[in-house]
């Protein structure tokens, strides 16, 4: 790593060789060749009045990594040259030095990690027809994020041979369902197709299969994305493509939920899957709007969760953190379900300019990593 220190020109000698000293202490495999004067890729912003000797060090078509602190006016410092650079189109972004543990996260932004192989998604039978604000158009999804939408429909599924895996009997045996053994069957067929054709993820159109079937595929949904697979129902490609994209950038697969309502404060989702470990606790009902099949209710913990959804045109990622407050049947809805306290401002523009009903919801803050991979791609964000 190259590491410029930017600091103001009267500083002591001696200072700057101390925080060198405390640097090389706190970061394995970092002495001081690592430190030059220039031909920087990181700026450690030492102390304020370092906004000069910092811009020299810049060059256009490259990234930097800025280093700042709490202390001696750094952050100050980093800030106003940031925000120069963000107008010359130069990327960079501040890392709080005090808070990182190692600097792999240093070297994530600079080798930009963020291009992906073609992912293929599976698109089985069709979007349900209320989706009118979450289909894209399929080239440029292939286009724009890399993701190749194949259709299938339900009958090429469940031709497959049910190839006895054990795994759904091990997380629902204490279950008990009318559907049972066909919803296990379903998962099987479910899992041996996403072998065999080597999609990466899968879009069902649930609501077509219990009108035809008679039962729900939320627990083979559930357990997919328990596996680490994205997998969504309702055929909602936005919600497919936005959780594909986070699997790539976390190894996480987010809950896709419905909004349901909003107040002042707040703002409850809720359906009838979930990954399974997301949930603190669950146990096994009946689909919500059909009355039938198997749906998972399960409990999430209180904690903080990003919320996030592109919209259908791939211009525009709704993006805000929120505090999960109260989970359980709050309303007469999905089963799953869940208040978020959200900021008024996030609030606002779910209730007057949503891009569609379903969002993704994970636990911890990736604003920052989904931020940055968005707007690379072109998205504005809201």
């Amino acid at each position: 790593m190259r590491i410029y220190i930017a600091a103001n020109n009267g500083i002591d000698e001696n200072k700057i060789e101390k925080a060198k000293a405390d640097f090389i202490k706190k970061f394995i495999n970092i002495n001081n060749d690592d430190f030059v004067i220039s031909n920087a890729e990181i700026i450690w912003f030492l102390t304020g009045g370092s906004e000069h000797n910092a811009m020299e060090q810049i060059e256009p078509h490259h990234k930097y990594c800025f280093l700042a602190s709490g202390n001696d006016n750094s952050w100050a410092a980093a800030t106003e040259v940031k925000a120069l650079l963000n107008e010359k189109g130069v990327k960079t972004r501040i890392f709080n030095i005090d808070l990182l543990e190692n600097l792999e996260p240093l070297f994530s932004f600079l080798e930009d990690r963020t291009e992906f192989k073609k992912t293929k998604l599976a698109m089985i039978g069709k979007p349900e027809s209320w989706l009118v604000a979450s289909v894209p158009d399929y080239e440029l999804l292939d286009e724009v994020l890399g993701i190749k939408v194949n259709e299938y429909s339900w009958e090429d599924i469940l031709k497959f041979e049910d190839s006895n895996f054990d795994e759904f009997d091990k997380v629902f045996s204490n279950s008990k369902f009318e559907s049972f053994s066909e919803t296990r069957t379903l998962y099987n067929k479910m899992l041996s197709f996403i072998q065999s054709e080597e999609v990466s993820s899968v879009a069902i159109s649930c609501f077509d299969f219990i009108d035809k079937y008679k039962y729900s595929a939320c627990l083979p949904v559930a357990l997919l994305n328990n596996n680490n697979i994205p997998a969504v129902c309702e055929g909602d490609l936005c919600a497919a493509a936005g959780m594909i994209v986070l699997s790539r950038l976390s190894g996480k697969i987010p809950w896709m939920a419905n909004l349901n309502y909003l107040d002042k404060t707040s703002v409850i989702f809720s359906h009838c899957t979930a990954p399974l470990n997301l949930l603190q606790n669950f146990d096994v009902t009946t689909h919500f709007e059909s009355g039938i099949g198997s749906a998972v209710r399960g409990e999430i913990t209180n904690q903080k969760v990003t919320i996030f959804r592109i919209d259908h045109k791939l211009e525009y990622c709704f993006l805000s953190l929120g505090e999960i407050i109260e989970t359980g049947e709050i309303l007469k809805a999905c089963r799953t379900q869940i208040r978020v306290k959200m900021s008024a401002k996030s609030l606002f523009l779910l209730r007057e300019y949503p891009l569609g009903n379903h969002h993704l919801i994970i636990h911890g803050d990736y604003t920052d990593i989904l931020a940055e991979y968005f707007s690379k791609k072109g998205f504005r964000i809201v």
